[in-house]
């Protein structure tokens, strides 16, 4: 088990972890997720003992390790820029770790090792070959292997997988998921990929401007988002937010009294207790949970077809209600065409409120 208590770093101005604390339990695959400049680098390259924190400390099985040199934690760090030796061939690379002075084994325990984890990773065809001329996705399992090959008490990955391309991210994340299911080995990764996330990961956390704002398995995370900043992040695509106003008992959008959006009166009520005399609250709804249709239901609302996205086998209609804009998925009968109307329900058991100020949820219950 891995922990970190309140930890902070700054570098001059900029405080690039705030105040963190964070457990990941033994045999999990915890994924930070959040964008560029959270701060999630940072702390991994605390865990590793790569910085050294300005406060708060680190711990592995209640032991205190915040000073303990990087080679005495016995953690093994796969950078986003893999960190290769292109003078070596795979089969060296792989070997190197095992031939450090700390964790240096006899060359029979070696071989066996690189011929193993190159079979388990399918590289084994280029062992003898320069990594220097092997493709991306080629290096990128040559790190994962020379990664994987020390059995060390953790595993970090930085951004393991975002630069390659849509098929080989793909196929990495079946690959590191097999690898963690069939080892039962503790990961803690970084990304900003939230697709990745939500495929790899046995827990996420959110990392926002230094701190974790939300920790959750990924389907927990989708259906019970804490703030904006998390819907936006999480989703994919992401969850649609439609300015409204509280007014006449009922939920407006915003701009345009001509589209109510239908909630009970005991919403309505809650609501406005929450929000005071501003009367103003943002509606969050994920794109599949937006039902379009050409015919006009009672309630349904008034929409103007922008475009129609195709993701493989789903569509999503980019919308105009009113003045805002959200996007739907389609069903497989509807076919709407650009600049014509259709209608759209906004139910008021897949709605999320949250404040127009702070961006955090709106709880009623």
């Amino acid at each position: 088990m891995l922990e970190l208590k309140n930890i902070s770093k700054s570098f001059g101005d900029i405080v690039a972890v705030d105040d963190l604390s964070l457990r990941v339990e033994d045999g999990e695959f915890f994924v930070i997720l959040g964008p560029t400049g959270a701060g999630k680098t940072t702390t991994l390259r605390i865990v590793m003992g790569l910085e050294k924190p300005d406060s708060g400390a680190v711990y592995y099985d209640g032991q205190e390790i915040t000073h303990l040199s990087p080679p005495l934690r016995n953690f093994a760090f796969m950078f986003e820029s893999h960190n290769l030796y292109p003078v070596l061939d795979v089969y060296d690379n792989l070997a190197f770790p095992l031939r450090s002075p700390l964790f240096r084994v006899p060359e029979e325990e070696v071989r066996k090792r690189v011929e193993s984890i190159a079979a388990e990773l399918h590289i084994t065809h280029l062992l003898k070959r320069k990594v220097s001329h092997l493709s991306g996705g080629e290096q990128q399992r040559v790190a994962l292997g020379r990664a994987l090959i020390r059995k060390p008490r953790i595993y970090i990955l930085d951004e393991p997988i975002s630069s390659l391309d849509y098929k080989l991210r793909e196929e990495l994340q079946t690959e590191f998921k097999r690898i963690h299911e069939e080892y039962g080995i503790t990961i803690l990764s970084a990304t900003h990929d939230n697709i990745s996330a939500m495929a790899m990961a046995s827990r996420i956390g959110i990392m926002e401007r230094g701190r974790i704002i939300q920790v959750g398995t990924p389907r927990e995370i989708y259906i019970d988002p804490v703030s904006v900043s998390v819907a936006r992040i999480i989703g994919a695509p992401s969850m649609n937010f439609v300015e409204c106003n509280l007014a006449e008992e009922k939920l407006f959008v915003e701009g345009d009294r001509d589209l109510p959006i239908p909630i009970a009166s005991s919403t309505f009520r809650a609501l406005k207790g929450r929000v005071g005399e501003q009367g103003k609250v943002l509606v969050g709804i994920w794109p599949e949970s937006v039902l379009v249709s050409k015919e006009m239901n009672e309630g349904w609302l008034e929409a103007v077809v922008e475009n129609v996205e195709y993701h493989g086998a789903e569509r999503f209609v980019n919308l105009t209600l009113g003045e805002q804009s959200i996007k739907a998925l389609l069903a497989d009968e509807v076919n709407p065409q650009h600049g014509s109307e259709v209608f759209v329900n906004l139910s008021e058991e897949k709605l999320y409120f949250f404040s127009v100020d702070t961006g955090m949820r709106i709880y009623l219950k």
